[in-house]
């Protein structure tokens, strides 16, 4: 395989037809809708944004339509790549990686059929961005061959295109555009939000000790330094993220929000939702139990691994959800109006807008984890944080700076066993006084009061909740908007199920409150 350096494509000329299939239109109600973010940056339009590209189900996306793809698509993804990165919308970077790997396998399904012409690469695939393109010969290699995993065939191709351009003597632009096309992609995918779509990024822990083994590997022949921004934010970003998310197996349960009637009826007049700093949580010991295990010493396998110094670099805001649907104790504690959601797409509807230099809107960092509660399995977390950390050719004290850095991820990830009842997904905002932010109310000491849609078009909702009215209105809207194919409408709960209409017998019973008050919504136009 011979790796080609190329210059993004300008935008071309819009084909005459252009949107020919339900692809192209989706990219251009994205494009559209960026413009429309950008021109007016609010909660709203973010929630607009988010929801043209935040499937769950297997079956919600459409490939109806002429089956091409052109010159202006490749630039069409390329330019919305490059927007994904200047606001931080790390969501968008997911959605075209899916995009590149669905078309890859329709592709190969297409080739096979003998009166096609079609062959089976997509020649004009060579013209993305490095990452996406790099993606596209991994997944073509793990979807055409089958035998082995996504981790295996991505290593591979580097791999490969390493040894290739050893025989020319490394050339040095060959490594250094690799090494940031590998790192970019790790760190881009890092963010998916939802196994039941992208199960072949939930890497077991074997594979990502493996996966960035690599890393340290391109870094080495890139000379690289590990521990210099902006590789080291990266690094620490997407090292986080998989450590994190591959807790309990990157559960795939519902989160929910629980609270009480009358918070449900302020959620809907003020489309707020309230995050709480970390001294008004209902935990004493919050913040203190990670801390509390390096006062012990035998567990560690590593000599750097002492004195880490863990106090806090910035603000910390925290909101708090649950991953049991229907939980006595969540109720009593919290509420009976329940919220739930199917994937993370809370992550950037939490995110708040903040400002660069005053003009450039981007979405702030939130980190999203479930909590650990069994302090044994904390300290093999760590000890496997550790071992990653030791694959990078630094010296001691940079080894203990980078974990003191990547440790601030971990400080209000662990709590201790007795609050294990509330299956706690935690989502907590990091905040930056050198920026500016948009719909954020700070005049309450104990919390940051952000505009959100997360009350307004849950996924479902459970419970006698006084504003179900208000709430269905909304989904309606919203699904009668985005929808493209048939679906599973649940009058009680409000769930909408793409995937549980497409078998040969009709389902009589909603999968999540198993209500029967339930219609099938068909497709009424393209």
């Amino acid at each position: 395989m011979k790796y080609k350096l190329e210059e993004i494509d300008e935008i071309k000329d819009k084909p005459n037809d252009w949107p020919a299939n339900a692809i192209e239109c989706q990219l251009e109600n994205i494009q559209n809708q960026i413009y429309k973010f950008k021109k007016e940056p609010s909660y709203r339009n973010k929630a607009i944004l988010i929801s043209l590209f935040s499937d769950y189900d297997l079956n919600q996306r459409s490939m109806l339509g002429l089956w091409r793809t052109t010159e202006y698509e490749i630039a069409r993804i390329n330019s919305l790549f490059l927007d994904a990165t200047i606001l931080q919308l790390n969501s968008l970077k997911v959605y075209l990686y899916e995009l590149v790997g669905n078309k890859t396998r329709m592709q190969k399904m297409i080739s096979y059929f003998p009166e096609c012409s079609e062959t089976l690469e997509i020649e004009l695939f060579e013209r993305l961005v490095p990452q996406l393109k790099l993606h596209y010969y991994a997944y073509q290699k793990f979807t055409v061959e089958k035998s082995k995993s996504y981790t295996e065939q991505l290593i591979e191709v580097i791999e490969d295109i390493i040894a290739i351009e050893s025989n020319n003597k490394i050339k040095k632009e060959i490594i250094a555009s690799i090494t940031h096309a590998y790192i970019s992609l790790l760190n881009d995918i890092s963010n998916f939000r939802c196994v039941k779509r992208t199960g072949i990024w939930a890497f077991n822990r074997n594979e990502i000790y493996s996966l960035y083994k690599l890393v340290a590997k391109l870094i080495k022949l890139n000379e690289d330094n590990p521990v210099k921004r902006p590789l080291k934010g990266v690094l620490m970003t997407s090292i986080s993220n998989y450590v994190l998310k591959s807790r309990n197996n990157y559960n795939e349960d519902y989160i929910c929000k629980y609270v009480t009637p009358e918070v449900a009826k302020q959620s809907i007049k003020n489309h707020q939702i309230w995050m709480s700093i970390i001294e008004n949580l209902n935990d004493e010991k919050e913040g203190k139990v990670i801390p509390k295990l390096f006062e012990e010493t035998e567990w560690n396998n590593y000599d750097w691994v002492k004195g880490i110094d863990f106090l806090p670099t910035r603000k910390y805001y925290v909101s708090c959800f649950c991953k049991s649907i229907d939980n006595a104790d969540m109720i009593k504690n919290y509420g009976e109006c329940i919220y739930g959601y199917k994937d993370d797409r809370m992550v950037e509807l939490l995110a708040p807008i903040m400002y660069y230099h005053e003009n450039i809107p981007m979405f702030s960092q939130v980190i999203a984890f479930d909590v650990l509660y069994d302090l044994e399995e904390a300290k093999e977390e760590i000890n496997f944080l550790c071992s990653i950390i030791e694959l990078f050719n630094i010296n001691d004290v940079d080894k203990k700076s980078f974990l003191e850095e990547i440790l601030q991820y971990w400080i209000l990830s662990v709590k201790e066993p007795k609050w294990s009842y509330e299956r706690e997904r935690r989502y907590v905002l990091f905040m930056y006084d050198i920026y500016h932010y948009n719909e954020i109310d700070f005049s309450d000491s104990k919390y940051l009061k952000l505009k959100t849609s997360v009350f307004i078009e849950p996924d479902f909702i459970l419970g006698k909740n006084p504003v179900k009215p208000h709430i269905k209105a909304m989904i309606d809207d919203k699904r009668k908007a985005i929808s493209m194919k048939p679906y599973l409408f649940c009058h009680d709960c409000l769930n909408r199920d793409y995937d549980i209409v497409t078998g040969i017998k009709q389902p009589d019973k909603c999968p999540i409150c198993e209500s029967r008050n339930i219609s099938i919504e068909k497709l009424k136009h393209f």
